[in-house]
């Protein structure tokens, strides 16, 4: 599992005037949460967020560092986002403990869809993501799901999911993933085709 450091600065001042001003100078605000304990208002930089996000996923481990040399463990709970600029305006960040388990959605990432397309066959997901148990630094940034080889009628179970090392799920085994089915293929008849019957004679308009 990856781990990224950055330097993040605790806001002591928590205004709304405050976090614009942030804001504008390239800051994205947050919080981490801590078990048990109030949660830290932080500021981390956004390009530093953005490319450590990046190059590390998801569900990396970030190693939060403060001004004052503190650091904590930590993983991206959630990100707010806005709507319509598609920019991050918030991130919550969970403290974690390296020895002990947590629970995680984990991304389901299916690979080889275009040999199903070359058969003229379609995937049909039944889930996205899986919630996962494990330590924090084994929680995958997401679990892949080769369907390469399957055929008409194939359908794929939890139970059939590879999820790494130390890592494991409380979802039924027996729930579907994943089913594979066959393009359908619809013809359309046109108006035209409709209205002529098989045998009809077209009558034509004599030329003057």
């Amino acid at each position: 599992m990856a781990t990224a450091e950055l330097k993040i600065q605790i806001r002591k001042d928590v205004s709304k005037a405050q976090n614009k001003k942030l804001k504008k100078d390239g800051y994205l605000i947050g919080v981490i949460n801590q078990k048990g304990m109030d949660s830290v208002p932080i500021a981390v930089k956004m390009d530093e967020f953005r490319r450590a996000l990046k190059q590390n996923g998801r569900n990396a481990i970030f190693k939060l560092q403060d001004n004052d040399k503190n650091s904590y463990d930590v993983m991206v709970k959630t990100i707010d986002i806005t709507p319509l600029k598609y920019e991050y305006n918030h991130v919550d960040f969970q403290k974690v403990a390296l020895d002990e388990e947590i629970k995680m959605d984990v991304a389901l990432r299916f690979v080889g869809v275009e040999f199903l397309q070359a058969k003229r066959l379609i995937l049909n997901t039944q889930m996205d993501t899986i919630l996962v148990s494990g330590l924090p630094q084994n929680i995958p940034d997401s679990i892949e799901v080769d369907v390469q080889a399957k055929e008409d009628g194939d359908s794929i179970f939890v139970s059939d999911l590879v999820l790494g090392e130390g890592i494991s799920t409380d979802v039924d085994p027996t729930q579907p993933v994943a089913t594979i089915s066959e393009v359908k293929v619809v013809v359309e008849e046109t108006e035209e085709e409709d209205s002529l019957e098989v045998g009809s004679v077209v009558e034509e308009s004599p030329e003057e």
